[in-house]
């Protein structure tokens, strides 16, 4: 197994930087955002899920940029921790322990940062009597204190999103790719076909799996490109390649089926 990161503009969902390397970890994701820096971009906001590779390398190459955490993967993280201490049917094993579980999803769910503030600071004043009463509490709420600065930032600044969708919209079109092929003879191939699927997806037009003022044109349209005279471009749009050949070319050239 390899590793593909992704940076995705939440935007326009366009596809900023995409990269395999053969490890996870803060050297591989320290690399990706090297990369994506040296491609001219700066970012204000940085959206990312619960990987912790992400946190010192994020300080180190983009330090003016905020950090935020996607909510839905952080109340993912915590559903686990709790089901990995109390068991997977801990609701009726543990109505007490499921009950704080519910309080814990309810902070995010506010809509403003105010009343998340407010829910977060009734539950931690709680902190110290629940964990006495039921150690195993310790990790969780060990984890919502430390994450709780990067999911916060979220609630009434408009330009973060709560979550981080946006690549995982894009991931689920790289596996709709990806399942037609058994693998890659080597690495040097694998990062072809990141190149070719970059290129793919920058220019073909979104269709009804996005919001309706997104429909009908591709990421690099809605970053604010004009694609009107790029051959690509009108060939994934409707499949005419809009070639112009002449001469020996011509008569040998075939055109290689959508």
């Amino acid at each position: 197994w390899m590793y593909v990161y992704v940076a995705v503009d939440v935007h326009t969902l366009d596809l900023l930087h995409i990269a395999i390397f053969p490890h996870l970890g803060k050297d591989s994701a320290r690399t990706f955002l090297l990369e994506l820096r040296a491609k001219g971009y700066h970012p204000r906001v940085i959206v990312t899920d619960m990987n912790q590779d992400y946190t010192e390398p994020l300080a180190q190459v983009f330090p003016n940029a905020m950090h935020h955490e996607c909510v839905f993967h952080a109340l993912q993280f915590w559903h686990r921790q709790f089901k990995d201490a109390f068991g997977h049917d801990y609701a009726q094993t543990h109505p007490d322990i499921f009950k704080l579980r519910q309080q814990m999803d309810h902070i995010f769910q506010a809509k403003t940062r105010r009343t998340v503030e407010k829910r977060y600071a009734e539950l931690i004043s709680q902190r110290e009597k629940l964990v006495q009463a039921e150690p195993r509490l310790q990790p969780v709420f060990d984890s919502l204190a430390r994450h709780y600065p990067n999911l916060v930032n979220a609630y009434d600044h408009p330009l973060i999103p709560l979550t981080n969708h946006a690549t995982e919209r894009l991931i689920r079109r790289f596996d709709q790719h990806y399942q037609n092929f058994a693998g890659f003879d080597s690495l040097e191939t694998a990062r072809c076909y990141l190149h070719l699927f970059e290129l793919t997806y920058r220019f073909t037009p979104f269709g009804p799996e996005v919001q309706p003022h997104l429909r009908g044109k591709c990421p690099l349209e809605l970053a604010g490109y004009d694609l009107s005279h790029m051959l690509l471009a009108r060939y994934l749009r409707d499949g005419t390649p809009g070639l112009a050949l002449s001469g020996r070319s011509a008569e040998r050239a075939e055109v290689v089926p959508k």
